[in-house]
């Protein structure tokens, strides 16, 4: 009688194991599949952006006023930074490139790691694209 009782809870943990498992990887494919309608979208924009002729800070409506920043300067374009630099440099030769604090800086490098434009070498960073980097 132990024994069955003791089987149950088992069997139970290893269904309920199962069906989380089956749930997160159901979760995990609709995250990735909305990641890419979600890319498709913002490609959609940029490219009616640029017909236009403007910036999403300029175009008014959602994309504009979710960034909402003040000042004159543009925005900078750190695929035009990375086209700009030699094929291996330092976080400090960005930060005299781009006139941008260091935090700015690591954000940027750690962007272009994450996407595989740049990889961390010993004596600082090797881009791993060359050429059009700023088509965006």
């Amino acid at each position: 009688m132990y024994m069955s009782q003791s089987a149950t809870p088992r069997a139970v943990l290893s269904v309920l194991k199962q069906q989380t498992t089956k749930a997160l990887s159901s979760l995990q494919q609709e995250i990735v599949r909305r990641e890419r309608e979600l890319a498709m979208l913002k490609a959609e924009a940029a490219r009616w952006m640029r017909a236009l002729g403007t910036s999403g800070r300029r175009a008014g409506g959602a994309i504009g006023s979710l960034q909402g920043r003040k000042g004159k300067r543009p925005r900078l374009d750190w695929n035009a930074v990375l086209a700009e630099l030699t094929p291996t440099f330092t976080a400090k030769d960005v930060a005299q490139k781009t006139g941008k604090p260091m935090e700015q800086v690591y954000a940027g490098v750690s962007r272009w790691v994450k996407d595989k434009k740049i990889k961390k070498t010993k004596d600082g960073y090797q881009r791993l694209v060359s050429g059009s980097t700023s088509n965006g």
